[in-house]
């Protein structure tokens, strides 16, 4: 009975995984064909649509945060049957993404190109990557939107909804851009094409996932639960996602800062790392899908008033995702040749990318329990330790490490990778340690 009731719940997780990880997946797969065709443009065009997507991205992902909050709240009061309150989480969560929003989208106008000029880009780069970043802050609201949309119906077990939103929101993005770029039925506009490529699928996808929630049987949202102010809800939507928010920043910072700080490796070593960074990043797709299922769980299990419930699911979690990106591992141990010849020619280059593959295989086991963790606390709506533990790691831990490593020992690439493997590991066991205690019961 208690096997049978194992694999149940197994079952469970993995439903509410898989479309998460096909919905990351389309993503990864559109800015790598999006990249290829703007490729054929020349360095200039690829420079500036990599630096110009990664600058929306990255600070639309800190606003997007609060659907963080919304999934967690949703997740709670669906599972209390308290549909009311659903509806107007869901409505406060929205309102405060379209004004941060609105307020990205003018600060983002307006300084695109003195951001870029601060970077020291070349001339030309500044202003192509300028004018692409203008126009993708034009629609940054409604895209947050999406976000905030698709968080809500994830908060809801809706994961596959969510995936059918964002997968249609892709392929149109990767069919406009090619349409645009390379001039096939309408007049070719270049490296701009990917822009309006990009916000066309982002502006179609938003009205989608609006549409979707007005006219879902259990939320029904309607405009004025988006236009009235309730502040009690909307202090409750802040105190659960101002911290992921925080952490999200953090992340997003320390991501370019740590760029920036191993740039003086070389470009062979520098190459390396990047392919090393792409091929990892394959192993966070089922990181991040497990982490949503476990959050959308907890919230739902507590909500129900089943604690217990939710902490058997998080062990649940913890091992299949543990098992999955540990196997992962195993290929990235195996195949790190292969894998890293698949980017390029060169030896040396593979040499040291092979190296830094490899150490990343040891990563998967913690970095699984890392996700699983921060997503159950996250369902609890203890956002606070998980923000706690990502400025503890990459800004206490792995920053002043990776400059010691590489500017001062001169250590080289590998060692930042090293790194990087224990700061997972401290990450890992700090998360475990608190969801161990109980106190997001």
């Amino acid at each position: 009975m208690r096997n049978s009731l194992r694999k149940v719940m197994r079952w469970q997780v993995i439903s509410l995984a898989w479309p998460v990880v096909l919905e990351m997946s389309g993503v990864m797969i559109t800015g790598v064909v999006t990249t290829a065709m703007v490729g054929r443009l020349g360095a200039v065009a690829l420079t500036a649509v990599g630096i110009a997507t990664m600058v929306q991205f990255a600070s639309a992902m800190v606003i997007a945060a609060f659907g963080t909050g919304a999934s967690a709240l949703v997740g709670k009061e669906s599972g209390a049957g308290q549909w009311q309150q659903v509806r107007r989480t869901t409505g406060q969560a929205l309102l405060i993404g379209l004004l941060l929003g609105l307020l990205l989208a003018i600060i983002g106008y307006v300084g695109a190109e003195s951001l870029f000029l601060l970077i020291g880009a070349e001339p030309a780069v500044v202003e192509l990557a300028g004018k692409m970043l203008k126009v993708l802050f034009l629609v940054t609201p409604v895209y947050l939107l999406m976000v905030i949309s698709n968080a809500v119906l994830r908060g809801l077990s809706k994961t596959k909804t969510a995936f059918y939103i964002g997968t249609f929101s892709n392929l149109l993005s990767i069919t406009l851009a090619y349409l645009f770029i390379f001039g096939v039925g309408v007049p070719a506009v270049g490296p701009m094409g990917a822009a309006w490529g990009m916000v066309s699928a982002q502006l179609c996808g938003g009205i989608i996932a609006m549409r979707v929630i007005s006219r879902d049987p259990q939320i029904r949202l309607h405009w004025r639960d988006i236009f009235r102010w309730d502040a009690v809800t909307i202090r409750r939507i802040l105190e659960i996602s101002l911290p992921a928010a925080v952490e999200q920043a953090a992340l997003q910072g320390g991501r370019v800062f740590f760029t920036f700080m191993i740039a003086s490796v070389g470009a062979v070593q520098f190459a390396a790392h990047q392919i090393a960074v792409q091929i990892e990043s394959v192993s966070f797709l089922p990181g991040f899908g497990f982490s949503v299922a476990v959050m959308t769980i907890v919230a739902r299990s507590l909500g129900q008033g089943k604690p217990d419930r939710a902490e058997r699911f998080t062990k649940i979690t913890a091992g299949l995702a543990f098992v999955a990106m540990s196997l992962m591992g195993g290929v990235f141990f195996l195949f790190a040749e292969s894998l890293t010849r698949l980017f390029i020619a060169e030896p040396q280059v593979i040499y040291w990318g092979s190296l830094c593959v490899m150490v990343a295989a040891f990563e998967q086991p913690t970095l699984a329990l890392a996700y699983v963790f921060a997503g159950a606390l996250r369902g609890s709506g203890d956002t606070r330790w998980p923000m706690y533990v990502t400025i503890l790691g990459v800004w206490i831990f792995r920053m002043p490490l990776v400059y010691l490593c590489v500017h001062v020992w001169q250590y080289g690439i590998v060692s930042v990778w090293v790194v990087t493997a224990l700061d997972f590991l401290l990450r890992s066991l700090i998360l475990w340690r608190r969801f161990a205690g109980g106190g997001w019961k």
